[in-house]
């Protein structure tokens, strides 16, 4: 379950994503290509903002970083903390 984002384009557009990443929060592909990689469609109540901040840093200055955060299904499920929810960079 990945995407690609071309870090060259506005926004760190979604290139590619494969099925899995389908599957698992429910969009097409073409729902997501041309996001940004943030994954903004993908945050909901329980994302917090500072997590989604540390995100857009650490892509904005091509950095490294590792933290937690809560993406949502387009049906709004949320898996619990720490189960399918890692992301790093």
């Amino acid at each position: 379950k990945f995407l690609i984002a071309n870090a060259q384009m506005e926004n760190c557009a979604i290139i590619y994503c494969n099925d899995g990443f389908c599957e698992m929060f429910g969009y097409s592909r073409v729902e997501v290509m041309q996001r940004p990689c943030t994954c903004d469609f993908l945050t909901g109540p329980e994302t917090t903002k500072n997590s989604i901040a540390q995100l857009t840093q650490a892509l904005l200055g091509s950095e490294e970083c590792k933290l937690e955060i809560l993406y949502y299904r387009k049906d709004r499920f949320c898996w619990p903390p720490g189960k399918l929810n890692k992301f790093s960079t």
